[in-house]
This record gives structure tokens, C-alpha cells and sequence, in this order.
């Protein structure tokens, strides 16, 4: 019983590690993408005479909020 418990505490061990490694993994993704638009954004907004955000004001939006606001300016430049 002993060695069964040892196993199961290395085993779920294991399973944490595993876990939180491919969290931090998700989360630098995440951030590339977040920080890859809020650069969009910014030069968008300079090609539009407009003033640029700055990336403290744009790093906590989400995805979306993010997305949508490069898709708005892309349309603003399109129709100029």
C-alpha cells in the first residue's frame, strides 16, 4: 500500500507540472497575440494622424475588445 500511495503522489505530482507548464505555455501565446494587436492598433492610429494608445492602456483589453478596435480602424482607413 505503501508504494501504491508513493505512485499515486508521483503520478499526480506529474500531472501538476504537466499542467501548469502548458499554462505558461497558453499564456505566452496569449500574450504575443495580445501584444501583436495593440501593435496593430498603434500604427493604425498613427496612419490616421490619430493619437496612439499607449500599450498600458491596450495590454489589459481582451481579444476581442482588441479585435474589434483593429477592425474598426482597418475600415476607417479603407474608406479614407
Amino acid at each position: 500500500m505503501y508504494d501504491q500511495r508513493e505512485k499515486a503522489l508521483r503520478d499526480y505530482e506529474w500531472a501538476i507540472s504537466g499542467a501548469l507548464s502548458e499554462g505558461r505555455e497558453e499564456g505566452k501565446i496569449a500574450g504575443y497575440e495580445v501584444g501583436k494587436l495593440a501593435g496593430e492598433i498603434q500604427v493604425l492610429q498613427k496612419l490616421l494622424g490619430e493619437s496612439v494608445s499607449p500599450d498600458s492602456e491596450l495590454f489589459p483589453l481582451s481579444m476581442k475588445s482588441l479585435s474589434e478596435q483593429r477592425n474598426e480602424l482597418q475600415l476607417r482607413i479603407r474608406n479614407r
